[in-house]
């Protein structure tokens, strides 16, 4: 399918090679606060901030659906735990903290997960509910990436044009703390990618995602 071999292309596109260069004091535009993709800039902000969310809300919860399906009950209830305790956290910036590293860990370990292996255990266990759920989820997690390579391919851009206006430097750390987000999650990311183009046909994901506007699958409880 000609969506895996953009899976890489990926990979590559998150490659920025720093942060320093992606979000340098270099190439300001000029003060009509305007991009040069035209329109409003604080505007393009808040399109850019809303489908980082989404991109977030899509692979988390395949991830999360995935690791229950294909993690040991062990590595499972660890991670189930952890979560609750980053979520009883007070301090919002902590438990922010706590969260996302429960979502790494959780990424850490499907990245490790012996693809091919849980292929021939899914289809000889021929569960059509799980097969549903881990296809759904497939599905979910290639359309958050593509929309993480789309915040990748603007967010440089957006950065400079938000540096020639002060009252966006709020937004801007909120662009750069996307995108360094995205560069942390890239390997792990891209591993599980990889590793899902070989559960694909056992879970009968069908057609993936092309674009970053296609509809995401509804996940059966």
């Amino acid at each position: 399918m000609k969506v895996w071999n953009a899976v890489g292309v990926m990979a590559l596109a998150f490659g920025i090679s720093t942060h320093a260069q992606a979000f340098g004091l270099g190439g300001l535009v000029g003060g009509d606060n305007k991009s040069s993709g035209g329109g409003n800039v604080e505007q393009q902000i808040d399109d850019f901030l809303k489908t980082a969310d989404q991109a977030h809300g899509l692979t988390t919860k395949s991830v999360e659906i995935l690791a229950g399906a294909l993690l040991t009950k062990d590595e499972t209830d660890k991670l189930k735990a952890d979560m609750e305790a980053a979520q009883a956290v007070a301090d919002p910036k902590e438990k922010e903290a706590a969260v996302s590293k429960v979502e790494a860990d959780r990424q850490a370990a499907l990245a490790k997960v012996d693809y091919p292996k849980k292929a021939k255990e899914m289809e000889k266990a021929n569960d059509k509910k799980k097969q549903a759920q881990v296809g759904a989820s497939i599905y979910n997690f290639i359309l958050g990436l593509l929309k993480d390579k789309e915040l990748v391919d603007k967010g440089s851009s957006l950065a400079s044009s938000a540096l020639s206006n002060p009252t966006l430097i709020t937004k801007l750390g909120k662009v750069k703390d996307v995108i360094g987000s995205i560069s942390g999650q890239m390997d792990n990311m891209t591993k599980i990618a990889g590793g899902l183009q070989k559960l694909a046909s056992v879970a009968k994901v069908g057609n993936l995602p092309t674009k970053t506007t296609d509809t995401p699958k509804e996940i059966a409880d």
